[in-house]
């Protein structure tokens, strides 16, 4: 808690001005007495002001992003044949930009899945965004995002994507069809499901709108009115879900 104190202090610090502090109607010797309690707690803990610098980038990047993610919104929250876990119904919706094969997917997806089941009222849209695939390598996320959308249209994308997103060693195209018998999924219907103009075109949609909003890599996620760039931990999905949840109830009253 005290960490999360001093950074805010160090935010403040980073923004307050005697031109914004007069526009608030602070008086002159209140203000210079914040500024002494403010300098006095960076002094004491230098590392604030490199995090509060990360933070208020982190900031501006999401105020940048969030016009054309509006413009999306409705693409990106209630595309109906979109991959959808958690709660179909939720109050709040949480989209994620991912490749199969980043590992800060892998290693982050247990705790967005812990989150998710342990709310109970969260829908988790899954976005495919290979970006992974390289000139000289076969297009395994390519292969592995058609493979997943693929599922979507046999009822099975949950278990897919779990055994994915899980899936231990390099992923190879033959891989990706030995987990999709695993779960249950008619592998040659897969097959003739992936080979569509349909199917590729919203990888590319996909693609698309993710280069549009900003993502330059994955994971990516999107929840209300917060962007969470990368595998940032927890704690940090379950701030935004709150605020997201808190700017729902506001709006609905």
């Amino acid at each position: 808690m005290k960490k999360e104190i001093l950074l805010s202090l160090a935010l403040m610090l980073a923004t307050f001005t005697p031109a914004n502090a007069q526009d608030a109607g602070i008086p002159t010797a209140e203000r210079e007495k914040i500024e002494r309690v403010i300098t006095e707690y960076i002094i004491a803990n230098p590392e604030l002001v490199e995090a509060a610098l990360i933070e208020l980038n982190r900031r501006r990047t999401v105020a940048k992003m969030l016009p054309t993610i509006d413009v999306y919104r409705s693409y990106l929250e209630r595309d109906p044949k979109a991959g959808v876990m958690g709660n179909p119904d939720g109050d709040v919706t949480l989209v994620e930009f991912f490749d199969y094969r980043c590992g800060y997917c892998k290693r982050h997806f247990s705790e967005v899945r812990k989150l998710v089941e342990d709310d109970g009222n969260i829908r988790w849209v899954l976005r495919h965004y290979p970006v992974l695939d390289r000139q000289d390598e076969p297009p395994v996320s390519r292969l592995a995002a058609r493979a997943g959308e693929a599922a979507v249209l046999q009822g099975k994308f949950s278990e897919f994507h779990v055994a994915l997103m899980t899936s231990r060693g390099a992923l190879s195209e033959q891989r990706i069809y030995d987990l999709a018998s695993s779960v249950g999924l008619n592998v040659k219907t897969l097959k003739a499901d992936m080979s569509t103009k349909i199917l590729e075109k919203r990888i590319v949609n996909s693609l698309a709108v993710g280069q549009d909003i900003g993502f330059t890599g994955t994971p990516g996620y999107i929840i209300g009115e917060d962007v969470v760039l990368g595998a940032a931990g927890l704690d940090r999905m379950k701030e935004a879900v709150k605020r997201a949840r808190a700017a729902t109830k506001e709006v609905s009253r």
